[in-house]
């Protein structure tokens, strides 16, 4: 069995000679086959071979197409069942055929649908599709083999067939010549005579008067237009499928009947209906088989292309009072000469709108910046308008003008010392939250002498002395840096930043975090730059650089803007939590003094930073 497939493609391969086919010549056939079947192989892979027998009536329905019943009974070996069981089904079947019958060897294709019993009962549907040959035996039978594939619509009983059987093909019998046995005037041996013979030197029977009919349709092949397929007489022995007398050939019309070169014409104007644009309706050849167009308005236009049949116009049939190429009947202002864009009506000319965000210059508060808030933008999108934002870059809240809400313990003079620590909570002061009107490094509220510098030994009274160290700390007040606070001579007399404050300005450099591609602080870095604001008011000589960076994805000029936007975005919070201007200074430097390896995910990370640094001016 594993061999068939092959012998079915050698079959093909075959050379091809005359034969017969089904066709119309020859509709009708039988067919009966013994059939093997199997199955196992689609199972598990193991032959399960059963036997049968076929028997099917087919008919030819179209060119190329038949249509059969297949009767099938036989034994099978069923999955998961023991012993044969007796299998029965009916199929419809539609089979694909060369019908030009002009080889030995006839390939046909097909697929169809079938009912199946088992033991004559528990039925289902399976779905048969394959291929075969036509082996011809004489002009009315054949040999055929045929491989076939059933899918089943229930587990387990798809199958394989092959069959081997006889085709013959159903038609009237000839009465055929007696022969005589001494023909001395055939000289084709035809058994027609060579005076009524005429093709005498070719054999042919005698419905054709000697001449061969290879096609056998009753039409001699010198006659025969069509001599390999058979036909009718009216036809010249060609095809003549719908049957109007004109060859399929020459037949515009092939599959319906008609006399205008082989088609239908309905109406009988002369117009065949496949070209005629009023089929129903007789016309003229001149108007494609439809009456002659009417014009009721007299405008060139044909009623059936007038947008307007009944109204005279030049713009496809319609009037055009304004003379604006806008019809009258789509036209907004049909007495006043428009432009199209704005249906008919003129043009309105816009006010001028430099930003273009929909806002007139004339009332735009911000018309060169686009914006969406009364034509303003809104950088940080906290919906208050940059130009009534205290905080632009900070998201902030409406009733705070922009700006974060800060919960803090009160601080009334602002001078960072809180109320509840200030012992001068009335009058701003760098001493411990009160005044130094002298600048003597002693508070007004101690100072015996608050408006003539002192020292804080003599309560704030001047001393006589060749040089004056106020704080006491081994640096001339002329050196230090901070002659009101005591620091090392190493530190130019003020007092060293804590490591741990260090460290948290270090870690701050990553820690604060940008929305990407943006200078838009997130919500977590508002704790870190807090304690910022913590170190610089526990270090008041002391003023802060907010340097910016970037990693190289970009553009540089880019980098470079958005860097510097980012470490002012801090210095603005840092002002807005009460640190002076004075002690802050900020920069961007782009892509610039990278840290880290740019090529990396990781290198990049660390080079996106915002570094602060304490120094003393």
């Amino acid at each position: 069995m594993r061999k068939l497939p092959l012998l079915l493609f050698l079959a093909f391969c075959l050379p091809f000679t005359p034969a017969f086919s089904q066709n119309r010549a020859f509709p009708n056939a039988i067919h009966a086959k013994l059939n093997v079947n199997d199955y196992g192989l689609l199972f598990n892979n193991e032959l399960n071979i059963g036997q049968g027998f076929e028997f099917a009536y087919f008919r030819n329905i179209a060119p190329a197409l038949n249509v059969g019943i297949p009767l099938k009974l036989g034994l099978a070996k069923l999955p998961n069942t023991s012993g044969n069981t007796v299998v029965s089904s009916l199929d419809l079947i539609f089979r694909l055929e060369n019908i030009k019958s002009e080889a030995t060897i006839t390939p046909f294709a097909f697929v169809g649908a079938g009912y199946v019993l088992e033991s004559f009962e528990n039925g289902h549907a399976q779905l048969p599709f394959g291929a075969g040959i036509h082996y011809k035996l004489s002009p009315y039978s054949f040999l055929t083999l045929q491989l076939e594939y059933r899918k089943a619509l229930i587990e387990n009983r798809d199958n394989l067939q092959v069959g081997l059987g006889i085709v013959y093909l159903l038609h009237k019998s000839e009465n055929q010549p007696v022969v005589p046995t001494v023909t001395p005037n055939d000289d084709d041996l035809d058994g027609v005579l060579n005076d009524v013979d005429k093709c005498p030197t070719e054999a042919g029977p005698a419905v054709s008067l000697g001449c061969p009919d290879r096609d056998s349709d009753g039409v001699s092949d010198p006659d025969d237009q069509c001599p390999d397929d058979a036909g009718t007489p009216l036809s010249a022995g060609c095809p003549d499928y719908d049957n109007d007398g004109l060859a399929d050939k020459d037949d515009e019309c092939p599959t319906e009947a008609g006399a205008l070169m082989g088609c239908p014409d309905a109406d009988n104007d002369g117009v065949a209906d496949k070209n005629d644009q009023c089929p129903t309706q007789a016309g003229t050849i001149a108007d494609n088989g439809c009456p002659p167009a009417r014009d009721t308005d007299n405008d060139g236009f044909n009623d059936e292309e007038d947008a307007c049949p009944d109204m005279a116009g030049p713009l496809n049939g319609c009037p055009d009072a304004d003379g604006d190429s806008v019809a009258d009947k789509d036209d907004k202002c049909p007495n006043e000469a428009g432009v199209t864009s704005n249906n008919g009506c003129p043009e309105v000319v816009a006010e001028p709108d430099a930003d273009g965000d929909g806002v007139p210059d004339k009332n735009d508060p911000c018309p060169n910046k686009t914006g969406i808030f009364g034509g303003c933008p809104d950088s940080d999108g906290d919906n208050i308008a940059d130009n009534l934002d205290k905080c632009p870059t900070v998201p902030g809240i409406a009733s705070n003008n922009g700006c974060p809400e800060v919960k803090v313990d009160p601080d009334t003079d602002g001078d960072g010392v809180l109320d509840k620590n200030d012992p001068c909570p009335d009058k701003a002061g760098q001493i411990g939250g009160c005044p130094d009107s002298d600048g003597d490094g002693v508070a007004d509220n101690v100072d015996k002498c608050p408006g003539v510098p002192g020292t804080t030994s003599n309560a704030g009274c001047p001393e006589v002395v060749t040089e004056t160290d106020k704080d006491g700390d081994g640096v001339e007040d002329r050196l230090d840096k901070c002659p009101t606070v005591a620091g090392p001579k190493t530190n130019f007399g003020c007092p060293e930043v804590k490591k741990e404050s260090k460290d948290r300005l270090d870690y701050a450099a990553q820690a604060v975090q940008f929305e990407t591609g943006k200078a838009i602080l997130k919500n977590e870095s508002y704790s870190i730059l807090d304690e910022i604001v913590a170190i610089m008011r526990e270090n008041p000589a002391y003023t802060l650089t907010i340097s910016g960076y970037t990693d190289d994805i970009g553009n540089e000029e880019a980098n470079l803007t958005l860097s510097q936007n980012r470490a002012k975005a801090c210095y603005d919070y840092l002002i807005f939590r009460g640190i002076k201007t004075e002690r802050l200074r900020y920069a961007g430097f782009g892509e610039n003094r990278p840290i880290a390896d740019n090529k990396t995910a990781e290198g990049r990370e660390l080079n996106r930073r915002v570094v602060f640094e304490l120094l003393l001016d």
